[in-house]
């Protein structure tokens, strides 16, 4: 005799199969509409261990700042000088790819009957961003060269040179474990990557000590990068034994040729992303390159005072990763009002943490260079400039959370533009004038990014105001649907090609 769970899982399915008086689109259903209670419910209880994954995996950089500041101003500025050049050459540029998956993952997750549509975009996403490393791990194999072109200092461009080769070893898998976080968060299972980097990220610091600084290894300088590349597959492998043996493989069908077809559809999402992710990226690490010519003082304090906002940028951030899957899903799940609401709430979100964020800036300011450094010229720059960054938290905070909302609906587009707009547009120039016309010195670089973060919030959250929700129920139905039809017909077809 079949279980009750049995008859319903064939309910559902028969009820899934479209007929010919199914309607084309379906309408936005009622039952779960999602109240204003639940969403904050589940938004507050699934971005904690996205903040945490996030917080975690920025200690990795951390580490390697806290060892070898204390080794000297020239380690600490180098490794900064290698922080940036990583993150505009390939983090920003994974991340961005990675965007696709914000989208896809989480729409195909509820809205296709075949859930491992899931896996299928996840290897998709690894098969493209393999044919991105290429490119990547030969600009940072050659970053000395790079960087003395762009008038380093020879001593600094030296030392971030060999920090991004011993880098390049762990980079792969920083790469794709972004790509199978992404996988396991459309899913709902959001703990899996905090769980990686709880055991990771405590290792990661010993490594960095013992490998600097311990003996026998003693190594100085390269023991840093060295630390953090082992971190990097020590992460992926604990997150790969998680799907393995606890959850997270009901999407994963094993590997798919469709994972070499279909890119087009996947670039028009990622190359959107990382325009968005690219554009806000590079912009403050131009501001972290413009702080190199002022000195090694200031470059040291930008490199604190980045270190800094883009920890405190996690919360918004991961409330950003949460509410994106939340808006996805319901999408998928034809629940127009559901991711309504769920966007409001993380709007809601936004605000009260990034006041929360600039609240802790203003109230440490006087001591929080200590962290970092015991060079005085450097903790009187920074406290100099935190109350900039104080200024523009609730703004980030906004940018962040819209631009999840966003990417849950698939408008990595819209998004792109108001950032393209916001930062080279209006704050490139503006920072220049002030910096090296003005002599502001840095204070010019944060009051043009203070700018541009109040132009996107402005833009951004215009977007969300007025999104027809309905209207994205239909073109994600749209999707999902075009997507399993392609997959069929090529399951279709194989066994035919096989026969003949």
């Amino acid at each position: 005799m079949r279980s009750e769970d049995d008859i319903a899982s064939i309910t559902s399915s028969m009820s899934a199969t479209p007929t010919e008086t199914s309607p084309l689109v379906p309408k936005s259903r009622n039952r779960n509409d999602g109240s204003w209670s639940s969403e904050f419910r589940w938004l507050l209880f699934n971005c904690l261990p996205v903040i945490g994954t996030y917080l975690l995996q920025n200690s990795l950089q951390l580490a390697s700042i806290f060892t070898l500041g204390h080794l000297g101003s020239t380690e600490l500025a180098a490794s900064a000088l290698a922080s940036m050049f990583a993150n505009v050459s390939a983090w920003s540029v994974a991340f961005g790819t990675a965007t696709a998956l914000d989208t896809l993952c989480s729409q195909a997750w509820t809205g296709a009957r075949d859930k491992t549509l899931v896996g299928v975009h996840l290897q998709r996403a690894l098969a493209i961003l393999s044919v991105l490393f290429i490119p990547i791990a030969i600009v940072w194999w050659n970053a000395t060269r790079i960087l003395l072109a762009l008038n380093q200092e020879p001593e600094l461009a030296l030392h971030a040179g060999i920090f991004l080769r011993y880098l390049l070893l762990g980079a792969p898998a920083f790469i794709a474990f972004e790509g199978i976080k992404k996988y396991l968060q459309a899913q709902g299972i959001m703990k899996a990557s905090t769980y990686a980097l709880m055991i990771a990220s405590p290792l990661n610091f010993g490594l960095n000590y013992l490998l600097v600084h311990g003996k026998p290894y003693n190594l100085g300088f390269i023991g840093a990068p060295l630390a953090t590349s082992i971190s990097y597959w020590l992460m992926l492998a604990l997150l790969l034994l998680y799907i393995r043996f606890y959850k997270g493989s009901e999407a994963w069908g094993g590997w798919s040729r469709e994972a070499f077809t279909e890119w087009w559809p996947f670039l028009k999402l990622a190359v959107p992303g990382i325009l968005m992710v690219c554009s806000e990226w590079w912009a403050f690490e131009l501001a972290a390159l413009a702080a190199s010519y002022l000195g090694t003082v200031d470059l040291a304090a930008q490199s604190v005072c980045l270190t800094v906002a883009s920890a405190t940028y996690t919360i918004p951030y991961g409330i950003s990763v949460a509410a994106s899957n939340r808006v996805g899903n319901a999408l998928g799940e034809t629940f127009a009002m559901k991711a309504k609401r769920a966007s409001m709430v993380a709007f809601i979100f936004a605000i009260v943490f990034g006041s929360m964020n600039s609240i802790l800036f203003i109230v440490t300011r006087p001591f929080l260079g200590y962290l970092f450094t015991s060079d005085e010229d450097v903790v009187l720059r920074v406290a100099h400039i935190l109350p900039l960054c104080a200024v523009f938290q609730i703004a980030d905070g906004l940018c962040g959370v819209v631009g999840g909302v966003m990417r849950g609906c698939g408008r990595q587009n819209v998004a792109a533009w108001i950032n393209l707009f916001a930062y080279y547009v209006v704050a490139l120039p503006m920072g220049y004038a002030l910096t090296f016309v003005a002599d502001w010195s840095l204070t010019g670089i944060w009051i043009s990014l203070s700018v541009a973060l109040f132009l996107g919030a402005a833009g951004e959250c215009l977007f969300l105001f007025t999104v027809n929700w309905d209207a994205e129920v239909a073109r994600v139905h749209s999707r999902v649907k075009t997507e399993e039809t392609h997959i069929h017909e090529d399951n279709e077809q194989e066994p035919l090609l096989h026969a003949a």
